[in-house]
């Protein structure tokens, strides 16, 4: 893809962003909740989620008043821009781990925080941002500006309900969930990053392919 095409892309996502200021009321409020609630894991969670939204924004604004087929008419086709979303994807999560840093700070009022199990620790809160994007992207694509929000519930929903689904079937099974994830946390830090690294790079690797098909099939 062009750099001129991709640049032109998220100029177009820029403004759409700066223009309804979607994310300075979630910042704000997670700056100020953070300064009373101080609790630290609840930052780095809070934010995680906003790289999802804020993207299936994009997809929603993409299609409203028929601008996809506006925008087919450049020279971008639909791969290209699958891959500019995902690339957005990325960003806004590690513009938003920034964001959780800095309240991180704010709470803790030094940098001493800042060490190995902190940083493997926001890159796997950054691998969840873009576990969700990986959901978030299809459905969007599916549903588009007409039932936007539709597609949101369905993406957190669901995510929510499948945790919750493993959850009781590892109860069932006889596995404490929390001494379990304490014990892989706090001793293999390093493996669990590696494996949520592969696995949420085969979720999204799936998540393209069946995005790419879903918008082939569109008429625009």
């Amino acid at each position: 893809m062009g750099v001129n095409k991709m640049k032109g892309l998220f100029y177009k996502d820029f403004l759409f962003i700066k223009k309804v200021n979607f994310y300075l009321y979630p910042v704000v409020f997670g700056f100020r909740f953070s300064y009373f609630y101080k609790n630290p894991n609840f930052v780095l969670g809070y934010f995680s989620i906003f790289p999802s939204i804020m993207l299936m924004s994009t997809l929603s604004y993409d299609s409203y008043n028929h601008g996809l087929t506006t925008l087919f008419t450049l020279p971008i086709n639909r791969k290209d821009y699958l891959k500019q979303k995902y690339l957005l994807g990325f960003i806004l999560g590690i513009f938003f781990l920034i964001i959780a840093s800095t309240s991180y700070y704010q709470i803790e009022h030094s940098f001493k925080f800042i060490n190995s199990d902190f940083i493997q620790g926001c890159f796997l809160i950054l691998i969840f941002s873009y576990l969700v994007i990986g959901f978030a992207v299809p459905v969007g694509v599916y549903f588009e500006t007409q039932k936007s929000q539709l597609a949101m519930i369905i993406v957190f929903g669901g995510l929510f309900l499948i945790t919750f689904i493993l959850y009781f079937i590892i109860q069932l099974i006889g596995f404490n969930v929390e001494t379990l994830l304490d014990f892989y946390i706090e001793n293999q830090l390093s493996l669990v990053c590696i494996l949520c690294t592969f696995f949420v790079a085969f979720i999204n690797y799936l998540s393209c392919k069946i995005s790419l098909k879903l918008i082939n099939k569109k008429e625009y």
